[in-house]
């Protein structure tokens, strides 16, 4: 059987483009982001954001050169979707002592931001000691970025994606870290850089979900080199999906070739274990499933502040073919059941939108998914189409 290669429909990694412009506020020196024509919205919003900060932006082929000094625009900034253009910005805020007005569509403005704004009183002229309230990249980051200006320390429980880390010391920031703590020595010049791109982790998960689920063997290539993100596929194999991954020159590689082995019976995700893995473990749910492999979530009550209630909105899905409970911070999926009909339902949260298509295909259900996808994934519809359906 001829393996598809998918990697031409996965988006550039968002978390690294969102922070890649962004983070162009914080220095005066030029900055080189090279990207794709096919971004997905929310880069998009922190690419029009730019501008508005008086930054010259030019684009020429796949490249953006971003010169110029920042400053504080006395207009609204539209962060429209984006939590992590919002979340970045409020740091950089911080940073530079800009009072910024933000506002964003009914999705985010609906979403619980008081851990940023409560994180935000901690910030003046002093050093700053402290521990992440909550499981979250972008919390994360918007402590290091208001640790720039007198120094901190931020400790930490659990493992998180590393995007900010990397990029800041790639500007010139003093990092130390170990084990569950970061410490920040303020800066007064941070440097302009390049940044290459990669491909998204995430969304190159829930391709290869699509093209599993529609029996077509695949291979991914240039993903995003961070281990910590590659860790939802360890839940494929766990659940008996023989796909494997590995680290090459230009970032990790995942291939399936149709192999299936038994897998456990029970997959439980708690703990340190969600912040690995918070965007796709509805993916992960339903995919255990599935295949037989009953699934809990324990601790993941971070989901429920997403664009939607992710934990309800999964359940909502899942109890549709599976035995399923919601818990306070969590659910349960245990064995399939029998359904006599179902009506799919369209949300405008991207992930829940792209699960319920996956689903559709998987049980032969028509379903037209809106366009809310385009969001993180603007390949998905394109690539669910390659793949033929079932």
């Amino acid at each position: 059987m001829k393996r598809i290669n998918l990697s031409n429909f996965i988006p550039a990694d968002k978390s690294s483009l969102i922070r890649g412009y962004l983070f162009s506020l914080l220095t005066d020196e030029p900055v080189c982001v090279y990207y794709s024509d096919d971004l997905p919205n929310d880069i998009k919003t922190a690419f029009k954001c730019l501008r508005k900060f008086g930054k010259t932006v030019t684009v020429s082929g796949s490249t953006a050169d971003i010169s110029g000094v920042s400053a504080a625009p006395s207009e609204l900034i539209d962060c429209e979707n984006s939590a992590t253009v919002m979340h970045i910005l409020m740091g950089i805020a911080k940073f530079k002592d800009w009072e910024l007005k933000l506002t964003g569509d009914k999705s985010l403005m609906g979403r619980d931001h008081s851990e940023f704004v409560k994180a935000g009183t901690l910030y003046g002229n002093s050093f700053v000691e402290t521990v992440l309230a909550k499981e979250s990249a972008q919390l994360k980051s918007f402590h290091l970025i208001a640790m720039l200006k007198s120094g901190g320390r931020l400790c930490f429980k659990s493992q998180t994606r590393r995007n900010t880390e990397e990029l800041l010391k790639r500007m010139g920031v003093e990092l130390f870290e170990k084990k569950g703590c970061i410490e920040v020595k303020p800066v007064k010049k941070l440097n302009g850089y390049e940044l290459g791109m990669k491909l998204d982790p995430s969304s190159a998960f829930i391709a290869a979900c699509s093209a599993i689920i529609c029996g077509k063997q695949f291979i991914i290539s240039a993903i995003y080199p961070e281990k910590l993100r590659m860790e939802p596929f360890k839940y494929l194999k766990k659940a008996g999906y023989s796909v494997s991954v590995s680290l090459k020159d230009d970032g990790y590689e995942v291939k399936w070739s149709g192999g299936f082995k038994t897998g456990m019976g029970m997959i439980v995700v708690s703990n340190n274990e969600v912040a690995k893995i918070i965007d796709e473990i509805p993916f992960i749910a339903y995919m255990s499933a599935r295949v037989g492999c009953s699934f809990e979530l324990k601790n993941g009550g971070w989901l429920r502040n997403k664009e939607t209630d992710r934990i309800n909105e999964t359940v909502k899905r899942m109890e549709m073919f599976f035995e399923t409970v919601e818990t306070e911070d969590g659910f349960i999926v245990r064995k399939e059941k029998r359904t006599k009909s179902v009506k799919f339902f369209h949300s405008d949260d991207h992930r829940m939108e792209m699960l319920s298509k996956l689903i559709a295909v998987d049980k032969n259900i028509p379903f037209a998914v809106n366009d809310c996808y385009n969001v993180s994934f603007p390949g998905f519809l394109r690539m669910i189409e390659a793949l033929g359906e079932k």
